[in-house]
């Protein structure tokens, strides 16, 4: 069973959690969404997730608690805009895959195009949960999900849940 966690504006929440649902009930059945904020944190405390993705840190109000699902974690999705400078640390699990993503062009997932559809670029060659190489290249959004929220910040994030799961 794969835990996913979502840390995220509350506004967000619920939403991420529902199209992440949605779309990899689909081709990963074992996998379980939970979304972590300060409500649930002390309860969730010591599950090991697979994959975390922070889209905002606004959720979590004590730090710490973050570094230690990361430090248990495989797969880091993380917002290229969020400062984690003296709020999460790193280089304790030498085993964690990150994936960036954010209108940073140094993000390893970005949107080349935000006009009339959403591109999603992969900028750097990831590694998916079954050691297969997806290559940079551009995606169109539609062709991850169909349920992909207006928020494009959100839907690179998505993204790379799904790239991480899915075979595209």
């Amino acid at each position: 069973m794969a835990f996913i966690g979502v840390i995220a504006e509350s506004k967000n929440q619920m939403q991420i959690k529902r199209i992440l649902d949605n779309n990899l009930n689909s081709i990963h059945k074992e996998h379980t969404v939970i979304v972590i904020n300060d409500k649930n944190i002390e309860n969730i405390k010591n599950i090991r997730f697979e994959t975390l993705l922070i889209t905002s840190l606004e959720a979590i109000s004590n730090k710490n608690n973050i570094n230690v699902f990361i430090k248990n974690c495989k797969y880091l999705v993380i917002s290229a805009d969020i400062d984690i400078s003296n709020k999460i640390e790193l280089n304790n699990n030498t085993k964690l895959k990150i994936i960036t993503f954010g209108f940073n062009q140094k993000s390893t997932i970005t949107a080349s195009s935000v006009e009339d559809e959403l591109m999603i670029c992969i900028q750097r060659k990831i590694y998916n949960i079954y050691g297969k190489i997806i290559e940079p290249q551009e995606i169109k959004e539609k062709n991850i999900s169909e349920n992909m929220p207006q928020n494009a910040h959100n839907s690179m994030g998505i993204a790379g849940i799904l790239l991480i799961y899915k075979t595209i």
